[in-house]
């Protein structure tokens, strides 16, 4: 049985529903991909992500047809700039204990949200719109949320590295 049906079952409505199941996805998916990159990484993959959206964005148009050909791009330089910059970008969170913890946990849910938000915006809207809710799609791939999502992360690394640096 999937989770919109429980949750409409429940009471809620079809669009709240798909919108719980996101963000449940998403904490799912960012705790995993958390644990899975781990604080050594977690800052080189942010960088990538940005160099990858950059070089997406100054390809000349009759290299890229479609919007599948973009996404294609995009996670292929992403995954080639993850794989060579082993040592490109030696910068990771640093500590331990259960604040340690959570700043790789809101690192990873911030990155994630951001891959998504990219992605949604490559898409076109009714494409889409298949996958997320029109109140998610807002919240993710409006121009406004888009900018947010892109500084988000700079700003939280900005905070952590200053608290630490206390």
């Amino acid at each position: 049985m999937n989770l919109n049906s429980i949750l409409s079952k429940v009471g809620l409505s079809t669009a709240m529903a798909q919108d719980v199941t996101l963000l449940l996805v998403v904490l799912f998916v960012s705790f995993v991909f958390g644990m899975f990159i781990g604080r050594y990484k977690l800052i080189t993959v942010l960088i990538n992500i940005y160099v990858s959206f950059a070089i997406l964005k100054t390809v000349p148009a009759e290299y890229i047809k479609n919007y599948d050909s973009e996404l294609i791009f995009f996670f292929t330089s992403f995954i080639i700039l993850t794989i060579v910059s082993k040592r490109l970008f030696e910068i990771y969170i640093s500590g331990s204990g259960s604040g340690f913890l959570w700043r790789v946990f809101v690192m990873s849910f911030l990155e994630v949200v951001f891959l998504i938000s990219i992605t949604l915006s490559i898409l076109p809207k009714k494409v889409a719109l298949g996958y997320v809710s029109p109140t998610s799609y807002e919240y993710l791939a409006s121009p406004v949320a888009q900018f947010v999502w892109m500084v988000v992360p700079l700003a939280f690394m900005f905070t952590i590295h200053k608290r630490l640096n206390r």
